[in-house]
């Protein structure tokens, strides 16, 4: 199972960077940089698992992240004594509302691919963000958002267990029995498997799909809270380019562009072993480009792997159907 190689994969990069950076690199720090690394692109790729295992893709998650915060921003900067939970509700509504529209468009419009789709209300989304926020940044919240949420801990084994860390994981095993274990979760599978035949055994594949972009676009605006209780401010250039890592992490953990595979114990594992590399390589090189560089050609590497090796098996599989109809 592909599980099995991102633990092992996880176990080499962090034995590699504990030997190289034995001071550095340790189970308190790593905590740490997992606010940062880890939980807001975590929650984004949580989303677009969903998309993915749809046969789907949706570039716009950045730009409806920026755009539900700024809503939750401007809505609390400006709306006379608004009660900040009330401004996150509406984050929420903005954020389901942006992948609503992407999922009816990608639905009713199939002879349009759905990055065609995506790429337009990417534009679309962030374009509005800017109208609202111009150049200017929004950045007054209450003070447990940025110090408690934000950059909160508590202790638990004598370690410093960021807050916001188990936000994520405790959302993660209710992801996991919906997708994995719940009747709509297996039609989530099913209409990525083969769309045609769940349209014909009953599915509703357009309800699927737009439940499925709705979902993925208030996991969006989750990512984007949390992102901003960690930046403390609001910018129409927020999360700009996440699309691509939480599209990166969701594929690393076993999903298919094609649809009809994804996996959230895999979607977890892959955001450790990013987590884990990251860190690792910033701490050993201390440079951006680098960390980029090495993160994309590792990603192409690890994608390459199970398409070779499927290919591998059905060369094998063709080969011996010949020889033994030539024994025949």
């Amino acid at each position: 199972r592909w599980e099995w190689i991102l633990v092992i994969l996880i176990l080499l990069v962090f034995a590699l960077f504990s030997r190289l950076q034995p001071d550095n690199y340790t189970i308190p720090k790593l905590l740490n940089q997992t606010r940062v690394y880890m939980v807001d692109v975590g929650f984004l790729a949580l989303g677009i698992l969903v998309v993915l295992i749809l046969g789907d893709i949706d570039i716009s998650i950045g730009a409806t992240a920026a755009l539900s915060v700024t809503v939750m921003a401007v809505t609390y900067n400006q709306g006379n004594g608004i009660p900040f939970l009330l401004a996150v509700a509406l984050m929420l509504l903005t954020g389901a509302l942006c992948g609503f529209v992407n999922g009816l468009l990608v639905s009713r419009f199939p002879e349009l691919f759905p990055m065609i789709i995506t790429l337009s209300t990417l534009t679309l989304y962030r374009g509005i963000a800017y109208i609202i926020l111009k150049d200017q940044s929004s950045g007054r919240f209450p003070s447990w958002y940025a110090k408690d949420l934000g950059y909160g801990s508590f202790r638990l084994f004598g370690l410093d267990v960021p807050i916001m860390l188990v936000c994520i994981l405790a959302v993660l095993p209710v992801y996991y029995i919906w997708l994995h274990k719940s009747a709509s979760g297996r039609r989530i599978f099913a209409a990525g498997t083969n769309l045609t035949a769940s349209r014909y055994s009953g599915v509703q594949t357009g309800r699927i799909k737009v439940m499925a972009f709705t979902l993925n676009g208030i996991m969006a605006a989750v990512g984007g809270f949390f992102l901003t209780s960690r930046t403390g401010s609001v910018k129409y250039t927020l999360a700009t380019g996440f699309e691509m890592q939480a599209i990166a992490i969701a594929v690393l953990g076993g999903a298919s562009t094609s649809g009809g595979r994804g996996s959230v114990i895999g979607l977890l594992l892959a955001l450790i072993l990013m987590t884990g590399l990251k860190n690792g390589l910033m701490l050993v090189y201390n440079d951006a480009f680098i960390l980029n560089l090495s993160i994309g050609l590792l990603l192409i590497l690890i994608v390459l792997i199970p398409n070779i090796a499927g290919r591998i098996r059905r060369q094998n599989t063709v080969r011996r159907q010949r020889m033994s109809l030539q024994k025949t």
